[in-house]
């Protein structure tokens, strides 16, 4: 690993905690928080999740860090149910913490067990949960267990096309930034170099055209989880800066993927200074 940096969980939880206090927030309702928040002075207040507190992750770290117990408390090869178990033993160690959308987090709250999990999951889903938690996957070793394990962990609650897809992308972003020298603007070459060639004919245009810089919905793509990689793919390979990523789109969810991926590989937090980095504290 050429770029080795062990603040990898702490970046994802920094920004997500930002990216929650104006998750889907209309900028022309909400102005004055919009402007507040793109200070990068303070953690701000969600006009209507009031349940989660300025400066608390969400379940897109808490899922990150089940992901990487897996790499690390299991070997190679990895299944379904260890997932399973560390998706519901985090949620359990983090006291039920608040986040989630309000069906899965009802989910959450009746299980026990990873084999309650498998057993009780409609992993149909083709948003973008599957994507937002596969950072940590970056860091194995070769592109085809990237790749194996980005799918296996996706299929689990997002067993669609979209949700395979986008979390084998982020996957590969991560590796790319960990263990690749080229600049970022090459991820899409490298992304659809390594894809299966019948999802990248499907989804090409989030690597061969820009993000027009609207909401992250469903609307474009019919599937939340394909306009956040292009959102995400569009910020790291035009975006010069972090200011200039998180300024760009801080209405929706991509402020934490670009967070993620644009720095937390190659840039230690000992490179950071006050003008740079936001506060961060509570998570």
């Amino acid at each position: 690993m050429k770029h080795q940096n062990p603040d990898m969980l702490l970046f994802i939880g920094i920004g997500d905690a930002f990216a929650a206090g104006v998750e889907y927030v209309d900028n022309h309702k909400n102005p004055e928080l919009i402007k507040r928040a793109l200070k990068f002075e303070e953690y701000v207040q969600h006009p209507t999740h009031s349940a989660l507190s300025p400066g608390a992750y969400t379940d897109d770290t808490e899922m990150s860090v089940a992901n990487a117990r897996v790499l690390v408390e299991h070997g190679w090869p990895y299944n379904n149910l260890m997932f399973a178990d560390s998706y519901v033993r985090e949620f359990l160690r983090g006291g039920g913490r608040k986040g989630y959308s309000r069906q899965f987090q009802s989910f959450l709250e009746g299980l026990k067990s990873g084999e309650e999990f498998l057993a009780r999951i409609n992993p149909n889903s083709n948003k973008n949960g599957a994507a937002m938690r596969a950072v940590p996957f970056g860091v194995l070793r070769t592109i085809g267990h990237v790749l194996e394990v980005a799918e296996l962990q996706a299929k689990i609650t997002h067993n669609t096309p979209e949700g395979i897809f986008s979390s084998r992308v982020v996957a590969l972003m991560s590796h790319f930034s960990l263990y690749e020298d080229g600049p970022l603007s090459d991820l899409p070459d490298y992304c659809r170099s390594h894809l299966p060639s019948d999802s990248v004919k499907i989804f090409n245009k989030v690597f061969t055209s820009r993000w027009p810089n609207s909401a992250i919905d469903n609307r474009l793509y019919g599937s939340v989880a394909i306009s956040t990689v292009h959102a995400v793919i569009d910020a790291l390979t035009h975006q010069k800066t972090l200011l200039d990523m998180m300024r760009q789109k801080p209405h929706g969810v991509s402020p934490c993927g670009c967070f993620i991926l644009r720095w937390c590989a190659r840039h230690p937090l000992s490179k950071f200074d006050k003008n740079t980095t936001i506060v961060y504290y509570a998570c």
